[in-house]
């Protein structure tokens, strides 16, 4: 008798998990392929592999990995002493992912501490400075060009939103404060601190924090989104292990989808080891491993519309994947680096 032929269910789709779609079932794995050179194709890291001058300079910034068309980037940092200077991004909100150790943001609206697993969102023009408080550290961090807003009205119900923030007065000391823009970096020598402040008066506070763990996973259906930018160009999601069927084969037609793997003791198909990052670009047929994982893991997802890039730091430490379970490609095809 002969064997009955294997049958793959795949899904084209606009607008991320929104949009319109097809469905087809096909005899062939479509994401399969043995060699690729460019550089719209998918990778997997380890942000702990990244050369990291922070590391060992207290003065210098985080390391960009990945960066868009329209100026939004991923960048690592591993800190191990406190900012010397206070930095304000005019360009970007930024959204730091502790990884390891203890962080402490003094901002320009108080102070805020952070432990492996939190997202703590920093507003654009936002003066803070990062005290270390347990080493070693590792994070990740987004710099979305549009307002990253909370998700205000989510479809569970779980303690989220902005954490009391204590006030505290610096003494007033001249301080150097660097300013992110497009072009690079200005400098400024103040006489005194911008986080020095007597009280908060009124206003919502525009730093917040949430916990990876506190976002529950969806039980049915699409992952849970959590954050939003304008227009929905990037959209921050929890990718955590759910019981769910196994996704079909499909094309995101809009949106590169980095994956970031924080914790187990699950392994997320052949993605296992704590702080793995992975890409698929957008248009790019994958299938990816599935999330219904007894054991657990906690892992995050960032969609985004502008497409992405490896920069020279991050292709140094990036591996070629395959897309049926994210692990290393076994080609490990070259990739030449060429502009946008």
């Amino acid at each position: 008798m002969a064997e009955k032929e294997q049958l793959y269910a795949e899904h084209w789709g606009r607008e991320g998990f929104y949009g319109d779609g097809v469905n087809v079932t096909r005899l062939q794995h479509v994401p399969d392929f043995t060699h690729v050179s460019g550089l719209h194709a998918p990778h997997r890291l380890n942000i702990a592999d990244v050369l990291l001058p922070d590391r060992g300079d207290a003065a210098a910034l985080p390391t960009a990995i990945f960066i868009s068309r329209s100026g939004a980037q991923l960048s690592v940092s591993g800190r191990r002493q406190n900012m010397p200077f206070v930095v304000s991004n005019v360009e970007a909100d930024e959204i730091h992912f502790i990884q390891q150790g203890e962080l402490c943001f003094a901002t320009a609206y108080g102070r805020i501490a952070a432990l492996p697993g939190d997202f703590v969102f920093i507003p654009r023009a936002v003066p803070y400075q990062v005290e270390v408080a347990a080493i070693p550290t590792l994070s990740l961090i987004a710099e979305i060009p549009g307002a990253v807003k909370f998700d205000a009205a989510p479809k569970f119900e779980a303690q989220l939103g902005v954490p009391e923030i204590a006030v505290v007065t610096p003494e007033p000391v001249e301080t150097t404060v660097l300013i992110k823009s497009f072009d690079g970096i200005t400098r400024y020598v103040k006489p005194y601190s911008p986080l020095a402040m007597v009280a908060l008066s009124g206003g919502s506070n525009p730093v917040w924090k949430i916990s990876l763990k506190d976002i529950p996973p969806n039980p049915a259906g699409h992952p849970t989104q959590f954050a939003a930018s304008p227009d929905n160009d990037e959209l921050f999601y929890t990718l955590s292990a759910r019981p769910r069927r196994r996704p079909p084969m499909h094309y995101n037609a809009d949106y590169d989808e980095l994956i970031f793997y924080f914790a187990g003791p699950g392994a997320w198909g052949a993605v296992k080891e704590p702080g793995t990052l992975t890409w698929v670009p957008k248009g790019l047929a994958h299938h990816g491993p599935s999330e219904d994982v007894p054991e657990g893991y906690l892992a995050w997802m960032l969609e985004s519309r502008p497409t992405m890039r490896l920069t020279d730091a991050g292709m140094k430490v990036a591996q070629l994947m395959e897309t049926d379970l994210y692990g290393p490609h076994p080609a490990q095809a070259s990739v030449r680096r060429i502009g946008f």
